[in-house]
C-alpha cells in the first residue's frame, strides 16, 4: 500500500537514516575538519614565525599561541552539528550555514594575517617584497570574514530561536536582559582605544574605523546569540543537557569580554598580556563547551534530539 511504512519480517519497521548533506560521510568530514585545522594553524604560523623572536621576548607569545587555538576550536563546531544531524542541509540549513560561515571568518581571517606575515618574511631577508601590492586585498578578505562572522552568528542566532517552543518568564528575561546589558557596554566601552589611531600613527581613517566597526557589530551578534541561549536555557527547553552546555559556554563568552574590556583600559591592574593568555584559555574551554552542546544535540534534527 503507497504510503504505509517498510518493515522486516517480522514486523520491526525499517528506519531510513539521514541522509549527510552533499553526501558527505562521517569520516569525510572528520577529515575536513583536520584539514581546515592545519591550514589554519599554518596560515597563523606564517604570520607569527617573523615575529616569533619579538613576541618572546616581550612575553606575548603564549597570548598570542592560545588565541590561535582559540581559532582552530571555531572548526569543531559544523563539525560536531553535521556528525549530529546528517540531514543538517535539509532540515536546519540556517543553522548550518551559521556554523559554515563561523569556521569560514576564521580561515578568511588567518588568510590575511598569513599574507602580512609573507610581507614581513621578505622585508626581514633583505629582499624586495613581492607581497606587499597583496595587502590591500588580503586586508578585504580579513574584513569580509569578520563580516561573515557576524552573519553567520546571527543566522546560527536567528536558527536557534525559531526551534524554541516554550518562552521564559518575563523576570528571567529581566535578569538576562540586565546582564547582557551591562556586559555590551563594557565591550563597547573595551574599544573606546581603537576609536582613532595612535599618536604618529599614519593611515586612512576606513583602514582603522571598518574593522573596529566590525568588532561592534560582533559584540551584537554574539549578545543577541547569548540572549537566545539564555532565555531558552532558562525556559527549559530541550534537549535539557545540550542548552545547559550552550549556557555554561555563553557565560564563559559574556565573562571574557567583559574582563578583556576592563584589562584593556587599564581598569584591571594586572599584567594585559598574562590576562588575555588566561582570558584565551577560558576562552577555549568556553569554546569546547560550545561544541559539547552541539554534538549533544543543540539544534539538532528532530530525529536527532
Amino acid at each position: 500500500m503507497d504510503g504505509a511504512p517498510l518493515t522486516e519480517l517480522d514486523g520491526t519497521p525499517i528506519v531510513r537514516r539521514p541522509r549527510r548533506p552533499m553526501g558527505i560521510g562521517r569520516t569525510a568530514v572528520l577529515a575536513m575538519c583536520a584539514v581546515a585545522i592545519t591550514g589554519d594553524l599554518a596560515l597563523r604560523l606564517l604570520f607569527l614565525l617573523p615575529l616569533w623572536s619579538d613576541f618572546a621576548s616581550n612575553g606575548a607569545l603564549p597570548m598570542t599561541l592560545t588565541g590561535m587555538v582559540a581559532g582552530a576550536v571555531t572548526f569543531l563546531v559544523p563539525a560536531a552539528f553535521v556528525l549530529r544531524s546528517p540531514d543538517a542541509w535539509q532540515v536546519r540549513r540556517m543553522l548550518l550555514v551559521g556554523a559554515l560561515l563561523g569556521a569560514g571568518a576564521e580561515l578568511a581571517r588567518s588568510a590575511g594575517a598569513a599574507v602580512s606575515g609573507l610581507n614581513l618574511l621578505q622585508i626581514s631577508s633583505g629582499a624586495d617584497s613581492t607581497w606587499r601590492s597583496f595587502l590591500p586585498a588580503a586586508d578585504a578578505v580579513s574584513h569580509l570574514g569578520s563580516l561573515g562572522g557576524v552573519v553567520g552568528t546571527l543566522l546560527f542566532a536567528a536558527g536557534l530561536a525559531r526551534l524554541r517552543k516554550r518562552s521564559a518568564a518575563r523576570s528571567s528575561r529581566g535578569v538576562v536582559a540586565v546582564a547582557l546589558v551591562g556586559v555590551g557596554l563594557l565591550g563597547f566601552w573595551g574599544l573606546r582605544p581603537l576609536v582613532s589611531p595612535p599618536a604618529g600613527v599614519q593611515m586612512a581613517d576606513w583602514a582603522w574605523t571598518v574593522p573596529t566597526v566590525l568588532e561592534a557589530a560582533g559584540i551584537l551578534a554574539a549578545l543577541y546569540r547569548a540572549w537566545v541561549i539564555l532565555t531558552s536555557w532558562w525556559a527549559g527547553e530541550a534537549p535539557r543537557r545540550a542548552w545547559t552546555w550552550a549556557a555554561a559556554a555563553t557565560s564563559v563568552g559574556l565573562a571574557t569580554l567583559a574582563i578583556g574590556s576592563l584589562v584593556t583600559l587599564g581598569v584591571i591592574g594586572l599584567d594585559p598580556r598574562f590576562s588575555f593568555t588566561v582570558l584565551g584559555v577560558v576562552g577555549i574551554g568556553g569554546g569546547l563547551l560550545f561544541v559539547a552542546a552541539v554534538a549533544d544535540g543543540l539544534g539538532a534534527s528532530p530525529a536527532r534530539e
